[in-house]
């Protein structure tokens, strides 16, 4: 008994505590997101049109642990403005950014398991651009394109991402991790919700059952309950609150209460060109989990125009590159593999 309390007391201990006060310390800011400690709230975006917001954790989840996300949401004055509230666990980077509008910073995250809270119709909308989703712009929504929503707004709902093959305006097929929402699990917020004040909101993780469960309170004070099973494929997951605003608009805010989760041991992965832009997406993988003193691989991609030059020595991106493989020596972000490509050159 005494060695099963310690076992519990240890993995209690090893738990990361997050809150108003140090919350800068675990997230990062980006785009039209600023922060109070003070109330410990984010303004993801003001009530100003064409605004990209997020805040992303710089550390990404062991999913073996239990976490809990607890805090309000406000979803702004005006129940025809836009676009909502997305949360994201991506197998991506930590520094990954989804596309913005319709896709509510999920659209374009690897792997994506999302959840949205979404306050304006969108009705699909075709890529306007023939490149690769991960060299469009995280801002540039109609370059990137966006798959119609389930139900009409307000309204709340798993979303998932998927590597597919969409056709462009032109029909021309391109790469994109197209955000869909997730069947069945739609359900209908009132209109009363968008109403300016903060609401109830918590995502909580059971690491043994693999279970998801988000709470949001509506302003009648009925509990809304998503529920979901995430697979055992999913070890480490970076996560990320973003919102957007477009044609039309909205104050959209997160207020922290607390988060407890365990930091997994992760490296990122970029694969660049010559100037340091992002030209591709990729994944690492971890032979023995994604834990201290384990190992990290990643690949070398072929990329269509592009030829491998070498791993960045600060010449592309400003940083050296980790080793292609390695070890993982500390909880936390480890670093980043940096691969670099030259466009090739154009014949005629």
């Amino acid at each position: 008994n005494t060695q099963t309390n310690n076992t519990a007391a240890t993995d209690k201990e090893a738990l990361t505590h997050v809150d108003n006060v140090n919350f800068l310390d675990y997230f990062s800011l980006n785009g039209s997101a600023t922060y109070d400690q003070h109330t410990g709230t984010v303004t993801i975006t003001q009530d100003e049109y064409n605004q990209v917001g997020n805040f992303s954790l710089k550390s990404k989840i062991d999913m073996n642990k239990s976490f809990t996300l607890t805090g309000q949401v406000n979803l702004g004055s005006n129940p025809n403005g836009a676009d909502g509230i997305g949360f994201a666990f991506h197998n991506g980077n930590t520094t990954d950014i989804g596309n913005a509008g319709g896709n509510l910073g999920i659209g374009g995250l690897q792997n994506a398991l999302g959840f949205k809270l979404d306050t304006c119709l969108n009705y699909y909308q075709a890529p306007l651009s023939d490149k690769d989703g991960s060299q469009i712009d995280s801002t540039n929504s109609y370059d990137f394109g966006w798959n119609r929503d389930s139900m009409h707004a307000p309204y709340g709902t798993f979303v998932d991402t998927e590597n597919e093959e969409v056709p462009t305006m032109d029909k021309i097929k391109v790469q994109r991790w197209w955000a869909t929402d997730v069947p069945g699990t739609s359900q209908a917020l009132s209109k009363s919700d968008v109403n300016g004040q903060f609401h109830v909101f918590a995502v909580d993780y059971d690491g043994d059952t693999r279970a998801l469960t988000i709470k949001y309170t509506q302003t009648s004070g009925n509990i809304l309950t998503w529920t979901r099973t995430i697979s055992n494929s999913y070890q480490a997951m970076a996560m990320i609150v973003s919102a957007s605003t477009g044609g039309a608009k909205n104050l959209q805010q997160f207020q922290i209460m607390s988060f407890d989760f365990k930091q997994a041991a992760t490296v990122n992965i970029k694969y660049v060109d010559t100037k340091g832009k992002q030209i591709a997406q990729g994944e690492v993988t971890y032979p023995n989990g994604a834990n201290v003193n384990g190992t990290y691989k990643t690949e070398q991609l072929k990329i269509p125009g592009y030829t491998f030059e070498g791993m960045d020595d600060g010449t592309a991106t400003g940083a050296k590159s980790l080793p292609a493989t390695g070890n993982l020596t500390e909880a936390g972000d480890n670093g980043t593999v940096i691969y670099v490509y030259t466009a090739d050159q154009q014949k005629g």
